[in-house]
């Protein structure tokens, strides 16, 4: 589907009183709904309402006023565990804490996918590139840090940064990186903003391929300066993790998928995107 356009909101400006009520009252209905959330779990469930960092600030507006609790579990929390919960008044935590187990563990299993040596990362890489093969596409490169002599800048001494693919088809050449993620925020659009440069100084065309980004940054931080994006919106696992993709899903609302192969509606907008962008630069 093509995006409309909306208005970027400067995390140092406060958002319009309409928009911000609207997301203050959307977050009490899923908690009403759901009894207990994470925060999370809000910002992905309202992505295509709100930008993650509006979630925030109406969430802790709610918090100070007292219309939503927050709750923990007993115990010292361990690395990548969610540490707190939020409820409403009415809910005693002897009625959730059972769900407040099941999201954390849930959770956990979902940020074990997506950090340290990341599978799921690896996973929905070779995933892409199943699919840019089959689309046509020529892999020139993986892991790429130079094109044709130009190379990418780095710090001495230290590995230079790279794009996941340098790809060609019909004469144009891509830098691809691809975000399988789950947490998106406003200063997320600065690893976006870096793998973009990495492809500009390159000289070749920045494609960035992300679950989520949100619609402001994708056309002024992207297609104004010249790349393209295709947000893929759901994550990518492995078809060894369909357990955990349900469970994340009916637990969470996360928009997950266990699969061996890229579907071909996906793949089928990936070629959209593509030759839009040969239609709008034609000479």
């Amino acid at each position: 589907m093509d995006f409309e356009y909306e208005p970027p909101l400067p995390e140092d400006e406060p958002p319009v009183d309409e928009y911000f009520e609207a997301a203050k009252e959307a977050i009490e209905g899923l908690i009403a709904e759901h009894r207990v959330v994470t925060e999370r779990e809000l910002k992905v469930r309202l992505e295509d309402k709100f930008f993650p960092w509006v979630t925030k600030r109406a969430l802790n507006d709610l918090v100070e006023a007292g219309r939503v609790v927050p709750m923990g579990l007993a115990g010292r929390p361990g690395r990548m565990e969610t540490k707190k919960f939020f409820s409403l008044p009415n809910f005693l935590y002897d009625d959730i804490v059972g769900e407040m187990r099941e999201k954390k563990a849930i959770s956990k299993e979902i940020n074990a996918q997506l950090t340290g040596q990341a599978p799921a990362t690896y996973f929905a890489e070779d995933i892409f590139e199943r699919a840019f093969q089959a689309l046509g596409f020529e892999i020139i490169d993986r892991n790429a840090s130079e094109y044709k002599g130009k190379k990418v800048e780095g710090t001495l001494g230290k590995e230079p940064p790279n794009l996941d693919f340098v790809l060609k088809r019909d004469k144009v050449v891509y830098g691809v990186d691809i975000k399988n993620w789950i947490r998106y925020e406003y200063v997320t659009r600065n690893e976006v903003r870096f793998k973009f440069n990495l492809a500009k100084q390159l000289g070749i065309v920045p494609f960035i391929i992300a679950r989520y980004i949100d619609k402001s940054f994708i056309f002024q931080g992207i297609i104004e300066q010249g790349g393209i994006c295709y947000p893929f919106k759901d994550l990518i696992l492995s078809p060894y993790n369909a357990g955990l993709a349900r469970a994340a899903n009916q637990v969470l609302g996360y928009p997950v998928i266990a699969l061996d192969r890229l579907p071909t509606y996906k793949m089928e907008r990936i070629l959209f995107i593509h030759k839009r962008y040969m239609e709008k630069n034609k000479s």
